[in-house]
């Protein structure tokens, strides 16, 4: 029989914040994408990639264009709509 005090315990885990955690959160791309909608004209798919030192500029931008109509961000290279009201 094994004495209790001479046998080694495990190190307790390291809690980690749930972002690093949670394996299905994926991280978002530094890209956006969206279609671009002109009166008698078929939609027409545009990307921002990349430029972080203007991509909140690029995404304010697009948002307030008229013309946008759809908005998809990307996450590990899977893209993700994301619903936006329509500005009249």
């Amino acid at each position: 029989m094994a004495d209790e005090e001479t046998e080694e315990k495990p190190e307790p885990k390291k809690t980690k914040p749930l972002v690093e955690r949670a394996s299905t959160i994926p991280k978002l791309d530094l890209a956006f994408g969206y279609y671009w909608e002109v009166e008698g004209k078929q939609p027409e798919w545009n990307t921002f990639v990349g430029h972080p030192e203007i991509f909140r500029q690029a995404l304010a931008d697009a948002l307030t264009n008229r013309r946008m109509t759809r908005l998809y961000f990307a996450a590990d290279g899977i893209w993700i709509e994301m619903p936006i009201p329509q500005l009249k």
